[in-house]
C-alpha cells in the first residue's frame, strides 16, 4: 500500500498524568480533529501556558522532508511570551509528552518538530527535552531545524551490519 494513499489515524491525545493540565483547544474551521490537535498546557500547580499542536506527518508540510511513516507526529510548540521559564517548562514538558505519545500510539515510530531556524531558543528546549537535531530543511513557507526522537526499543536498536538479520 502506498503511504500516501494509507488511511492516516488521527493524531492520539497523549496522557501525560497529574503534573500537567492539558485543555483541548478549538480548531480554526480549515483544521479537523483528524489532521492536528492543538492544546493549552500548564503544570498542575499553574504557571505559564505553553501551546502545543500534535499533527500527523502525512497532514504537515513536514512530509516532504523525509521518508515518513503513517504515524509519526509532528509537533508544534510555542512557548510562553514572558519570563526565562519558558524553555526550561517546555522541556519538561517533552520529556513526559514524548513517551506518553509513543504509549498513545504504539505504531508511531518517529516524532518530529521543526521550529524556524532562527528559533534558537525553542530549538534549545527541544533539544534538552530529548529531541536530537537532525537536520535542516526548507519547507515552502520557511527553513527550519528538524529535530527527532524514537521510541526506545528503536532507537536502541543496533544498524552495524553485522547485527543485521542475514
Amino acid at each position: 500500500m502506498n503511504i500516501h494513499t494509507a488511511v492516516v489515524p488521527a493524531p492520539p491525545e497523549p496522557v501525560l498524568g497529574t503534573d500537567w493540565t492539558l485543555r483541548p483547544l478549538d480548531e480554526p474551521a480549515t483544521v479537523t480533529p483528524q489532521t492536528a490537535r492543538t492544546y493549552a498546557v500548564t503544570e498542575a500547580q499553574g504557571g505559564p501556558t505553553l501551546l502545543l499542536r500534535v499533527h500527523r506527518v502525512a497532514h504537515h508540510p513536514l512530509h516532504s522532508c523525509y521518508p515518513y511513516g503513517t504515524h509519526d507526529l509532528a509537533l508544534g510548540l510555542v512557548l510562553p511570551d514572558h519570563g526565562p521559564s519558558g524553555p526550561a517548562l517546555a522541556a519538561k514538558l517533552l520529556r513526559a509528552l514524548v513517551p506518553a505519545l509513543f504509549l498513545a500510539d504504539p505504531r508511531c515510530r518517529r516524532i518530529v518538530a521543526a521550529p524556524d531556524e532562527s528559533d534558537t531558543v525553542t530549538q534549545a528546549a527541544l533539544e534538552a527535552g530529548g529531541l536530537i537535531r537532525v537536520t535542516e530543511a526548507d519547507l515552502p513557507d520557511a527553513s527550519v531545524v528538524l529535530f527527532a526522537a524514537e521510541p526506545p526499543d528503536l532507537a536502541d536498536m543496533s544498524t552495524a551490519l553485522d547485527d543485521m538479520p542475514h
